[in-house]
This record gives C-alpha cells, sequence and structure tokens, in this order.
C-alpha cells in the first residue's frame, strides 16, 4: 500500500482477487543477481528485475529496489505493488497497514480458524503462521504464477498449518461449510477492489462463513475505494465496524454482537503481546484507531 512517509513502502500494494500464503521457511528471500530493470515505470527507478512472467492477468514481475523485494502487477505502467519484504527483517511485515491487520488476532477470541483472500506473496499469512502458533490458515489465490514466484521468492511453501488453494476466493467462502475466526479481505484489481468482492450479497457470504465470536478484517485503499459505500455494504450483515488508520489506507474490523469496549481491547493486546512477543506489538497497532 503506497505510504509516502514509510522509506519502504515505495509503491502502493495491488492485489488480484485473491491472494497466496507463506510458511514457516523462508528460502527464496536471499538477494540474487538480477538484469537490470527494463520497461519499468518511473517509479521503480534503481529497481531490478529478478523474474518476470506474462500471464492471463498481464505482466508480473518480481523486483528489488535495494534490499527490499516486491511482487508487482504492471510494472512498465504503474507504481504499485501486490508484496513486499525487507531481506534484512524477512519476519517482520513490511507494509505498515499489514500490521492493523493483526488486530484479528485481538478481536477474534479464539482466533484459530483463519482465512485470506487476497494475500499476495504471503507476507501476512506467514507472519501468522510464525507468531500465532494457534492459527491455522487457508490462503486462497486465482493465479498459479502467483504462486509459483511467490514459492520462489517469498518462501511459499507447504506447512501442517497452511493451506494454499489455487481458487477464486468468493466461490471458495461460497463452497465452504467451515465457519473461520478471522477472516482478511486483502484483495485488489487494478483499478480498486472487485465489485465481486465489494457488494452486500458478497458480505453476506463471509458473515455466513464467519464463527459468531469471529471477525472480518477489511483492507482499504482510500485512494481508489469509496469508504461509505463499503461501509454500507459491510453494515447489512454486522453489527459493528472499527476503523483503523495508517497513511492512505483504512483498515476496517468489522464483527457482530456486543460493540467491543477499547479497554478490553487494549488489555486482550497486552496479553497476546506479553505472552508471543510479536515483532510487530498489537497494543501498539491499537493507538491507530480512527472510528468505531
Amino acid at each position: 500500500m503506497f505510504e509516502p512517509n514509510d522509506p519502504l513502502a515505495l509503491a502502493r500494494r495491488c492485489l488480484l482477487r485473491a491472494g497466496a500464503a507463506l510458511a514457516l521457511g523462508l528460502p527464496g528471500l536471499a538477494s540474487r543477481a538480477a538484469a537490470p530493470a527494463q520497461a519499468l515505470h518511473p517509479g521503480w527507478a534503481g529497481a531490478r528485475i529478478v523474474e518476470e512472467r506474462q500471464t492471463q492477468f498481464g505482466r508480473l514481475a518480481v523486483l528489488e529496489q535495494g534490499r527490499v523485494r516486491y511482487l508487482v502487477f504492471d510494472p512498465a505502467n504503474r507504481y504499485v505493488y501486490q508484496s513486499i519484504v525487507d531481506l534484512d527483517r524477512p519476519n517482520e511485515l513490511a507494509g505498515r497497514y499489514s500490521r492493523l491487520m493483526m488486530l484479528g488476532m485481538v478481536y477474534a477470541e479464539p482466533y484459530a480458524r483463519q482465512v485470506h483472500i487476497g494475500v499476495g506473496g504471503g507476507t501476512m499469512a506467514g507472519y501468522v503462521i510464525r507468531t500465532f502458533p494457534s492459527a491455522v490458515v487457508h490462503a486462497i489465490d486465482i493465479d498459479r504464477d502467483v504462486l509459483e514466484l511467490g514459492a520462489r521468492w517469498f518462501g511459499l511453501a507447504p506447512n501442517p498449518r497452511l493451506h494454499v488453494h489455487q481458487a477464486d476466493g468468493r466461490q471458495w467462502l461460497e463452497t465452504s461449510r467451515d465457519s473461520f475466526d478471522v477472516i482478511m479481505l486483502d484483495a485488489y484489481d487494478d483499478e480498486s477492489i472487485p465489485a465481486a468482492l465489494k457488494g452486500a450479497d458478497f458480505f453476506r457470504i463471509v458473515a455466513a462463513r464467519l464463527a459468531r465470536t469471529g471477525v472480518v478484517m477489511q483492507n482499504v485503499y482510500t485512494g481508489q475505494v469509496d469508504r461509505g459505500q463499503l461501509i454500507a455494504a459491510m453494515g447489512g450483515s454486522f453489527d459493528h465496524i472499527d476503523v483503523y488508520r495508517i497513511g492512505q489506507s483504512d483498515v476496517f474490523a468489522a464483527y457482530r454482537g456486543k460493540r467491543k469496549d477499547p479497554e478490553a481491547l487494549r488489555r486482550r493486546a497486552r496479553q497476546l503481546d506479553a505472552s508471543l512477543r510479536p515483532p510487530h506489538p498489537l497494543e501498539q497497532s491499537l493507538e491507530f484507531r480512527a472510528r468505531g
């Protein structure tokens, strides 16, 4: 996600309808020699192309700019990225908004059963697997090339607690008969959240798969999404939507039942921070609350 005040986030994240996932091992993160960048957007000045492919969804490339690696769609015309990893800190979350998405573990109790729709190279899913030992993640991606590049360059690998599915995210949720404690939605096409993943009918599908005490975490790039329309669409299926904001990104926490008390959320975050010691403390992320 584009964050002008964050030196690691030099471009906005641009997702397909679904993403991949990252497991415990990080075999693809060592920097390797790469060809000089060709036909890149000026924003990628100095970047090197590590690998690129022409897929059914367009040009897909792995770029390195300094010690930061990106999975990028349409790098010639767009200054956007799908996934980001700092090669010197591969176990951390380089995208600031993705740290706010981890508040799903604070809102949902338990948080063990998870599905991630639109996860790119898998940095968030991998962080969940490494940091929260009770979590089991289903990660969904429609694009085989994204999965393959995730495995090669972003550490995507099989894991007993990580299940990667090449599938359409909406269809996967429609056919699933499981319920989930945390549903993370971070899916974008080259313009915005796809229409199939932002209407009231879609959020009814999501709500049907959400456990009674669960939470839906929705990433919102405010430059490309009508926040009011999205909140209205979600509001038909969820009683409350708490909003967290960092840079040009909002993260919505949508849930049913009684409104969650901010101080109770803080106490739970402190407990999780004390017991799990995550690289990015959850209590700090609560400070970015903007609404709800």
